[in-house]
């Protein structure tokens, strides 16, 4: 009897081992088709130009339907954030900041501004000019945004300064690109006519740096063409329309120029927001820049372009710059109403060789 009964539970254990490891087997072949069925969420492809004009166009649909008046920036803000695929958009002033579940973002700038129309082809063609070479003093202009707001301006602003013994480079659309930007800015006047705005670098919703837009488009390889300073934050996909630029922020100018590269110039951002805070302002200047001008709000093209050629030739008359500042303020009507002026930061009383 007692053999009998050993004989059962050794059996019984046999069976127990046996479901054991077939349970162990099922579970390890279940958890590997539950990993190839759910894939990472790194894995996912995320149209992210498309999401974004998606909520741009839906927003805009919504304001032309509804009698009610609302903040179409503000709704656009709330929409992004309610996507599945995107982690945060915050909103500042009229930039928003975008970041996507795969570590990616972009930066709209004014995206339902009133601009003339963002033409590829016109944006394909660059311009590269030298006038009055081997003379004393340098400048730079460049005008990335010549495609939509033309270069009537910057040519008058050529003029009066060819007039006061200045060599100059111009160039225009993409070919002023992040290259350019990041080996020849080494001049005593450097102007700048595009688009900036301001990238939420840790997602507070407070502004922590100016972006300013390149002539460069952004594409698919930008991100692995210019992997560095992407993954440091130096540049980022600035959205002007339905168009991506590649933009660079302040930590771009302190990487690429040290202390005194720059010759005690003035730099002049022609954009919106270029002082709406110092964070671009101080690199300029710890560069060797001795004054940096720029806007402290939103402003209107024509307004921006008519008052540029207004404030070299006060400066071509020998005022310092915080007296051009100072007549200028804020330069027309619409720039009033947004709070604009025209204003500096570092040396007031800098004059142009």
């Amino acid at each position: 009897m007692g053999t009998v009964q050993t004989m059962k539970n050794k059996q019984r254990r046999k069976k127990h081992i046996i479901f054991l490891l077939l349970f162990l087997v099922l579970s390890s072949v279940f958890s590997q088709t539950q990993a190839t069925n759910e894939p990472s969420q790194a894995s996912f492809f995320i149209a992210h130009d498309e999401i974004i004009q998606e909520g741009i166009n839906l927003i805009r649909i919504q304001q032309q339907r509804n009698n009610v008046p609302s903040d179409c920036l503000v709704d656009l803000e709330r929409w992004y954030n309610q996507h599945p695929s995107i982690t945060s958009a915050s909103l500042i002033e009229t930039s928003m900041t975008i970041r996507f579940i795969d570590g990616s973002y972009i930066v709209l700038i004014d995206p339902y501004s009133n601009r003339p129309t963002c033409l590829r082809d016109s944006i394909q063609k660059s311009t590269y000019e030298k006038y009055g070479m081997g003379r004393s003093s340098s400048a730079v202009i460049l005008n990335p945004a010549e495609h939509m707001y033309g270069h009537y301006h910057t040519l008058r602003i050529i003029a009066i300064l060819l007039r006061h013994d200045y060599s100059i480079e111009y160039l225009a659309n993409q070919a002023v690109d992040l290259d350019y930007i990041r080996n020849n800015l080494s001049a005593d006047i450097i102007y700048m006519n595009t688009h900036a705005g301001y990238f939420d670098i840790d997602g507070d919703h407070q502004a922590d740096a100016v972006v300013i837009a390149t002539g460069e488009l952004w594409t698919n390889e930008t991100e692995q063409k210019y992997a560095f300073d992407y993954q440091q934050n130096h540049i980022v996909k600035g959205m002007v329309g339905n168009q991506a630029f590649v933009a660079f922020t302040p930590s771009f100018i302190e990487y690429y120029y040290d202390e005194g590269d720059l010759p005690n110039s003035l730099v002049f951002m022609a954009t919106c927001y270029a002082l709406y805070d110092s964070s671009m302002a101080e690199k300029f200047i710890t560069a060797g820049a001795g004054v940096y001008m720029g806007w402290s709000q939103n402003t209107v093209f024509w307004t921006n372009s008519r008052t540029s050629v207004h404030a070299f030739r006060l400066l071509s008359y020998g005022l310092t710059v915080q007296q051009v500042c100072r007549i200028i303020r804020s330069g027309g009507f619409y720039n009033w109403l947004f709070q604009s002026k025209l204003v500096y930061h570092g040396n007031g009383n800098h004059r142009i060789p």
